[in-house]
């Protein structure tokens, strides 16, 4: 400072600061991308329902409850503009149409199975961290209302799982 008052230290722009270095902005943009090929509500099913082999439009509808015949074939289109599918259409009668991972759908399989592992080892973590910060983080209950609350709810998730075994 001068004796005016005036900085001599140039000031940076807040954004500056807050900017990632070029190389790890690639790095999140290529997450987001790769991320985004499997947005939607179907599209993870299908590939791993298509995983198991070539399937027929009827065939991966009946596997997916809940799904209507025009959800799927978006999803399904989707997933072809992306190259990780491949349609068969065969000139029968009537039309048989069949899908199937290409090589780019098949790569995407290992990162997906990664995430589940990651799921199997840390969900229990996130849903304890997702119940603290529900019960336990503004102070309006002790410390044995939070214990209390987060055993109700453990309890609860473990019969729901036990229910979703059958």
């Amino acid at each position: 400072m001068t004796q005016a008052g005036v900085s001599l230290v140039r000031r940076t722009d807040s954004r500056e600061i807050r900017r990632l270095p070029q190389s790890e902005r690639e790095l999140v943009e290529q997450v987001d991308d790769a991320l985004a090929l499997l947005q939607g509500k179907w599209k993870v099913h299908l590939v791993f329902l298509m995983a198991r082999g070539v399937h027929r439009h009827c065939r991966l509808l009946d596997c997916l409850p809940g799904a209507s015949k025009k959800m799927m074939t978006d999803t399904l289109r989707a997933l072809e503009r992306d190259g990780l599918v491949t349609r068969r259409i065969f000139a029968e009668v009537p039309l048989r149409v069949e899908y199937s991972l290409t090589q780019l759908g098949w790569a995407i399989t290992d990162p997906l199975m990664v995430l589940a592992e990651w799921q199997r080892d840390h969900g229990e973590d996130v849903h304890e961290a997702r119940l603290h910060y529900r019960f336990g983080n503004n102070g309006e209950f002790s410390g044995q209302q939070v214990a209390d609350r987060l055993a109700a709810a453990r309890s609860s998730a473990s019969r729901r799982q036990k229910v979703g075994a059958r």
